[in-house]
Protein backbone atom coordinates (compact mmCIF):
# COMPACT_ATOMS: atom_id res chain seq x y z
CA UNK A 1 0.00 0.00 0.00
CA UNK A 2 1.32 3.39 -0.96
CA UNK A 3 1.86 6.00 1.72
CA UNK A 4 -0.12 9.02 0.58
CA UNK A 5 0.48 10.98 3.76
CA UNK A 6 3.86 12.19 2.49
CA UNK A 7 2.44 13.53 -0.79
CA UNK A 8 1.81 17.03 0.62
CA UNK A 9 5.36 17.14 1.97
CA UNK A 10 6.77 15.88 -1.31
CA UNK A 11 4.73 18.47 -3.19
CA UNK A 12 6.08 21.13 -0.87
CA UNK A 13 9.64 19.92 -1.42
CA UNK A 14 9.11 20.01 -5.19
CA UNK A 15 7.61 23.49 -5.00
CA UNK A 16 10.56 24.71 -2.96
CA UNK A 17 12.99 23.07 -5.38
CA UNK A 18 11.29 24.64 -8.39
CA UNK A 19 11.00 27.98 -6.63
CA UNK A 20 14.69 28.04 -5.80
CA UNK A 21 15.54 27.30 -9.42
CA UNK A 22 19.15 27.94 -10.18
CA UNK A 23 19.66 30.15 -7.15
CA UNK A 24 22.33 27.70 -5.99
CA UNK A 25 22.98 26.68 -2.44
CA UNK A 26 21.57 29.74 -0.74
CA UNK A 27 18.20 30.29 0.83
CA UNK A 28 16.14 32.70 -1.20
CA UNK A 29 13.78 35.29 0.22
CA UNK A 30 10.88 33.13 -1.01
CA UNK A 31 11.89 30.09 1.07
CA UNK A 32 10.84 30.24 4.68
CA UNK A 33 12.19 28.39 7.69
CA UNK A 34 8.95 26.38 8.04
CA UNK A 35 9.31 25.23 4.42
CA UNK A 36 12.86 24.01 5.04
CA UNK A 37 11.73 22.35 8.26
CA UNK A 38 8.92 20.62 6.35
CA UNK A 39 11.49 19.16 3.94
CA UNK A 40 13.56 17.99 6.90
CA UNK A 41 10.51 16.47 8.58
CA UNK A 42 9.69 14.61 5.39
CA UNK A 43 13.28 13.35 5.22
CA UNK A 44 13.16 12.19 8.85
CA UNK A 45 9.85 10.43 8.20
CA UNK A 46 11.50 8.55 5.32
CA UNK A 47 14.13 7.09 7.65
CA UNK A 48 11.70 4.44 8.87
CA UNK A 49 11.55 2.89 5.39
CA UNK A 50 14.86 1.49 4.14
CA UNK A 51 13.63 1.69 0.55
CA UNK A 52 13.16 5.46 0.97
CA UNK A 53 16.70 6.27 2.12
CA UNK A 54 17.77 7.61 -1.28
CA UNK A 55 14.80 9.96 -1.19
CA UNK A 56 15.62 10.97 2.39
CA UNK A 57 19.22 11.72 1.39
CA UNK A 58 18.00 13.93 -1.48
CA UNK A 59 15.64 15.76 0.87
CA UNK A 60 18.36 16.34 3.48
CA UNK A 61 20.67 17.59 0.74
CA UNK A 62 17.96 19.93 -0.55
CA UNK A 63 17.23 21.26 2.95
CA UNK A 64 20.95 21.95 3.41
CA UNK A 65 21.05 23.79 0.10
CA UNK A 66 18.16 25.99 1.18
CA UNK A 67 19.65 26.92 4.54
CA UNK A 68 21.67 30.14 4.61
CA UNK A 69 25.42 30.25 5.03
CA UNK A 70 26.26 30.08 8.72
CA UNK A 71 23.33 27.83 9.60
CA UNK A 72 24.66 24.74 11.44
CA UNK A 73 21.51 22.87 10.45
CA UNK A 74 22.90 22.64 6.91
CA UNK A 75 25.93 20.75 8.18
CA UNK A 76 23.72 18.33 10.09
CA UNK A 77 21.55 17.79 7.00
CA UNK A 78 24.61 17.08 4.85
CA UNK A 79 25.93 14.56 7.37
CA UNK A 80 22.57 12.77 7.32
CA UNK A 81 22.64 12.80 3.51
CA UNK A 82 26.21 11.48 3.45
CA UNK A 83 25.48 8.61 5.82
CA UNK A 84 22.33 7.63 3.96
CA UNK A 85 24.12 7.79 0.61
CA UNK A 86 26.90 5.59 1.99
CA UNK A 87 24.45 3.04 3.40
CA UNK A 88 22.66 2.97 0.06
CA UNK A 89 25.94 2.21 -1.71
CA UNK A 90 26.38 5.62 -3.32
CA UNK A 91 29.90 6.17 -2.02
CA UNK A 92 30.73 8.92 -4.52
CA UNK A 93 27.79 11.02 -3.29
CA UNK A 94 28.66 10.22 0.33
CA UNK A 95 32.17 11.62 -0.17
CA UNK A 96 30.73 14.77 -1.77
CA UNK A 97 28.22 15.21 1.05
CA UNK A 98 30.78 14.68 3.83
CA UNK A 99 33.15 17.08 2.10
CA UNK A 100 30.37 19.69 1.74
CA UNK A 101 29.50 19.20 5.43
CA UNK A 102 33.13 19.77 6.31
CA UNK A 103 33.25 22.99 4.29
CA UNK A 104 30.00 24.26 5.85
CA UNK A 105 31.21 23.39 9.36
CA UNK A 106 34.54 25.06 8.73
CA UNK A 107 32.81 28.19 7.44
CA UNK A 108 31.13 28.64 10.83
CA UNK A 109 34.23 27.73 12.80
CA UNK A 110 33.15 24.25 13.92
CA UNK A 111 36.57 22.68 13.43
CA UNK A 112 35.69 19.47 15.30
CA UNK A 113 32.74 18.68 13.02
CA UNK A 114 34.74 19.76 9.96
CA UNK A 115 37.69 17.54 10.82
CA UNK A 116 35.40 14.57 11.45
CA UNK A 117 33.49 15.16 8.20
CA UNK A 118 36.73 15.35 6.19
CA UNK A 119 37.92 12.17 7.95
CA UNK A 120 34.69 10.37 7.04
CA UNK A 121 35.02 11.54 3.43
CA UNK A 122 38.64 10.36 3.36
CA UNK A 123 37.73 6.95 4.74
CA UNK A 124 35.07 6.42 2.08
CA UNK A 125 37.32 7.77 -0.69
CA UNK A 126 39.97 5.27 0.40
CA UNK A 127 37.39 2.46 0.27
CA UNK A 128 36.50 3.54 -3.27
CA UNK A 129 40.12 3.27 -4.32
CA UNK A 130 40.54 7.04 -4.60
CA UNK A 131 43.74 7.15 -2.60
CA UNK A 132 44.84 10.56 -3.82
CA UNK A 133 41.55 12.17 -2.88
CA UNK A 134 41.56 10.32 0.44
CA UNK A 135 45.00 11.73 1.23
CA UNK A 136 43.91 15.25 0.32
CA UNK A 137 40.85 14.99 2.56
CA UNK A 138 42.84 13.43 5.36
CA UNK A 139 45.40 16.24 5.05
CA UNK A 140 42.60 18.76 5.60
CA UNK A 141 41.44 16.88 8.69
CA UNK A 142 45.00 16.59 9.97
CA UNK A 143 45.58 20.31 9.53
CA UNK A 144 42.36 21.08 11.39
CA UNK A 145 43.36 18.71 14.18
CA UNK A 146 46.18 21.09 15.00
CA UNK A 147 43.72 23.86 15.83
CA UNK A 148 43.80 25.13 19.39
CA UNK A 149 39.99 25.05 19.18
CA UNK A 150 39.98 21.25 19.17
CA UNK A 151 40.10 19.77 22.67
CA UNK A 152 42.86 17.22 23.25
CA UNK A 153 40.39 14.33 23.64
CA UNK A 154 38.85 15.13 20.23
CA UNK A 155 42.31 15.42 18.68
CA UNK A 156 43.24 12.01 20.12
CA UNK A 157 39.97 10.52 18.82
CA UNK A 158 40.59 11.89 15.33
CA UNK A 159 44.14 10.60 15.21
CA UNK A 160 43.02 7.19 16.46
CA UNK A 161 40.49 7.03 13.61
CA UNK A 162 43.22 7.64 11.07
CA UNK A 163 45.34 4.77 12.33
CA UNK A 164 48.54 3.67 10.69
CA UNK A 165 46.91 2.61 7.43
CA UNK A 166 44.76 5.65 6.77
CA UNK A 167 41.30 6.83 7.73
CA UNK A 168 39.33 4.53 9.98
CA UNK A 169 35.63 4.44 10.78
Amino acid sequence: MRNTQSIPSAALALAVALGAGSAGAQTTAEVTVPEVEAIEADAHASLDDLSAWNRAARLFRRAADLRPEGDPGATENLIYAARLSYYEGNERQAVRDFEAAGRRALAIGDVVVAANAFTDAAWIAQQRGSGERALALLSRAELLSRSPLIPEDERTHLRARWGAAGPQQ
